[in-house]
Formats: structure tokens, C-alpha cells, sequence
């Protein structure tokens, strides 16, 4: 179950911070190279984990959905 230990701890980030953007993510996830974060957000947002949306400034925000949620809790569960 390796692969879901970076999830758990994505998801977790967003559960306690709220809306954010990927740098700022990535620093806090300890997510390198900086860049990859974009990529990795954007597979999360498809899975239908993050949703997507834009600040006033246009940079490009993740938060958790419902779904996101619902998964974080299964893998609490069975971590």
C-alpha cells in the first residue's frame, strides 16, 4: 500500500490548510521536483479527490471535494 502513503498525506494537507495552490503544496508536502506537483494535483482532480478553481489573482487553487474527503477516511481506515 505504498503508493497510497503520498495520497493520504496530500489529501490530509488540504483536509488541515484548505484551498491551495501547487507550489505551496509541494513545499509543504515535501513534494519534489516543484513542478511535478502540477501533474500530481491534476491526476488527484481527475480521480475526483480535489476540485479545481482560480483566486482573484487567476492562480490556480485545489481543495478537497466530497469524494476527497470519503477517500482520506478509507485511508485512515486501512493505514
Amino acid at each position: 500500500m505504498r503508493y497510497n502513503e503520498l495520497k493520504l498525506r496530500s489529501l490530509a494537507l488540504f483536509e488541515q490548510n484548505g484551498p491551495l495552490n501547487p507550489p505551496v503544496w509541494a513545499a509543504r508536502a515535501g513534494f519534489y521536483p516543484f513542478r511535478s506537483a502540477f501533474t500530481y494535483l491534476l491526476r488527484l482532480h481527475r480521480f475526483g479527490l480535489l476540485r479545481r478553481s482560480r483566486d482573484a489573482r487567476g492562480r490556480l487553487l485545489y481543495s478537497l471535494s466530497a469524494r476527497g474527503r470519503r477517500r482520506l477516511m478509507w485511508l485512515r481506515r486501512r493505514m
